[in-house]
């Protein structure tokens, strides 16, 4: 388990902040409600997801994938102008692993970490630890399962499936076993993930060109690196060779080794080798470089070309990705609908007329009331004749009713004919659903 010592510095700020802010949108999220209903909710048992105010239904899952994609194109999009930034600012492995180090830090004291720190200290940060890993895995339960439900439950001591059994439940099993795993990453494989288990260390050569900013040492100053018993000077190069660049890695690494999986992109050795040279009057070796730059040894920012064909096919991608999940977002009517035959009542012929039954399945997919009129249109003398007048919807609700549709004719046509169903927000005339299906007739 490598813990990393820690550094002060510019990258050392922007990364506090950025987890401060990651940290609060983690731990914030999840028990936001908006008149009730949760801000983000993916709630796989009811098959209803929540997101930003939107509740997603099962057939609406392209939402979901057009998020997804976005998201994935992103990540692309900004590996290519800045590099592997995600790994060393926003991956909550990363992020944890700092959480995990200020909770051990804050129990242990200053001895956190170094090799004198006696087991005394460690009894009492891996109960912290213990504490933590329940605290985060809540947190990351209460995306799947309302909060309110949980501590209900784990209030009441009530963690079975049934009454009747001494089967936990599923989401304690999921609650315990996302415990344990990160109790698990952060004592033993910590870094190993990042080294072993992460496929994007292994694709971001693929995502990178030669201006994509990446940690660099500057070999051609920095070497010949001062040796085992010289003297700072005696060296033909500007390293030291102090270490302080690898115990400040959060995966223990060197970057004077070359670009590695290892390397998470933070910057946290740039900040380490500039605090040294500092005090010789001399620039850092370290620090964020292209593979062109490296080339002419001149690290330029503001002359870097940003936008490049890999770039610009990647920002184009991302847009029509935003276009297309705005406008089905604005297209979206919130009423669920689909219909279905009768198998009681396929078809019959009632004095002069011929009838079909038919289930209709309605939902309100939105926070608010919502209240419907049922039409049919087809080609042909069509009427429901077991009309269900306004149909009220509370939020989120889902029922079924079953319609009786009249063919009003004395012949039968020899064919089935198509027709639609229209439901129609009673409210707000503009919002309609429209649902087809067959009318078939009895073979007389």
């Amino acid at each position: 388990m490598v813990i990393a010592r820690p550094i002060e510095g510019k990258h050392r700020t922007i990364k506090n902040r950025i987890n401060i802010a990651l940290f609060a949108l983690f731990l914030v999220l999840p028990f936001i409600r908006i008149n009730g209903h949760p801000f983000l909710l993916l709630d796989i048992p009811q098959r209803t997801f929540h997101v930003f105010g939107l509740t997603i239904w099962p057939q609406e899952l392209y939402f979901l994938h057009v998020i997804l994609l976005t998201l994935g194109f992103m990540l692309l999009f900004f590996t290519a102008l800045f590099g592997r930034i995600w790994c060393g600012y926003a991956c909550p492995q990363t992020i944890f692993t700092e959480a995990y180090n200020w909770v051990g830090k804050l129990v242990a004291g200053n001895s956190y970490g170094k090799p004198t720190m006696k087991k005394s200290h460690w009894a009492r940060v891996i109960p912290a630890w213990v504490l933590l890993s329940f605290l985060f895995s809540f947190a990351f339960v209460a995306y799947f399962v309302r909060y309110e439900f949980m501590l209900g439950h784990l209030a009441a001591g009530n963690i079975f499936a049934f009454e009747d059994t001494y089967r936990p439940a599923a989401w304690f099993i999921f609650l315990m076993a996302s415990t344990g795993t990160a109790f698990f990453n952060m004592v033993y494989f910590r870094e190993n993930l990042c080294k072993y288990a992460c496929p994007y260390g292994r694709f971001q050569a693929a995502l990178i060109d030669r201006h994509s900013p990446i940690v660099m040492y500057d070999v051609e100053r920095g070497e010949q690196r001062r040796q085992k018993g010289q003297k700072v000077g005696e060296h033909a190069g500007d390293c030291i060779d102090c270490h302080l660049c690898v115990q400040v890695c959060p995966t223990g690494i060197d970057i004077r080794d070359g670009l590695q999986i290892g390397c998470l992109s933070c910057g946290l050795c740039v900040d380490a080798c500039n605090s040294v040279l500092q005090k010789f009057d001399k620039p850092t070796l370290i620090d964020y470089s292209t593979i062109a730059e490296s080339e002419t040894h001149k690290v330029d920012r503001q002359s870097r070309p940003y936008f490049r064909p890999r770039t610009a096919v990647y920002g184009a991608v991302v847009g029509a990705l935003i276009v297309v999940f705005t406008a089905l977002l604005v297209l979206r009517t919130p009423i669920y609908a689909s219909i279905q035959r009768d198998a009681e009542l396929r078809n019959r012929k009632v004095a002069d007329s011929y009838q079909n039954g038919y289930e209709l399945h309605l939902g309100n997919m939105s926070y608010t009331d919502l209240r419907v009129n049922v039409a049919v249109k087809g080609d042909g003398p069509f009427e429901i004749i077991s009309r269900p007048g306004t149909i009220e919807l509370d939020p989120s609700q889902h029922k079924e009713l079953r319609l009786i549709v009249a063919y009003k004719a004395e012949k039968a046509p020899l064919r089935p004919r198509e027709i639609q169903f229209l439901i129609t927000s009673a409210d707000d005339p503009s919002m309609q659903h429209v649902v087809e299906s067959k009318f078939t007739f009895p073979i007389e």
